[in-house]
């Protein structure tokens, strides 16, 4: 399992015409354990599946581990009908030097984050981004996400 620290802030987006004309890509996820202290998430990338765990971290800086999973163990894990499933559309926004990702969601809002090279790193903050929710449970991914079943 392979560890990285990530330094990420998250904005809610006031101004979600900044994706038009842009292609993104879905993105399906599911959340099989989260509370407030560690988050366990399935989910394909790149044609495979992947494991992922982070820890709650300071809000700004949070440890992630990822590990690739076998086909069949990855589609059982993310067909579980009691994980909470998350849905969204992801864009790549440049802007001043950095990739802003935003993410559209399926019955959702639509957030923008970015990753620093570190918690204190100087960041200008795109108009386009309305208020700071980074650390604020109500917007984490896993909070946004919804039971599989429903």
């Amino acid at each position: 399992m392979r560890a990285h620290l990530e330094v990420e802030r998250r904005f809610l987006v006031r101004e979600p015409s900044v994706v038009h004309g842009t292609e993104g890509i879905e993105i399906a996820q599911v959340y099989l354990f989260a509370d407030e202290h560690t988050v366990l998430r399935v989910g394909r990338r790149h044609g495979g599946w992947r494991l992922t765990v982070k820890d709650s971290g300071s809000g700004v800086v949070r440890r992630e581990y990822h590990t690739e999973l076998p086909e069949e163990f990855g589609a059982a894990l993310f067909a579980s009908p009691s994980a909470r499933r998350s849905v969204k559309r992801r864009y790549l926004v440049p802007y001043a030097g950095r990739e802003w990702l935003v993410d559209v969601y399926r019955d959702g809002p639509v957030l923008a984050e970015v990753e620093l090279p570190a918690a204190g790193a100087e960041l200008a903050v795109p108009a386009w981004c309305g208020a700071e929710v980074t650390g604020d449970p109500a917007y984490a991914d896993h909070a946004l996400a919804r039971k599989a079943a429903e």
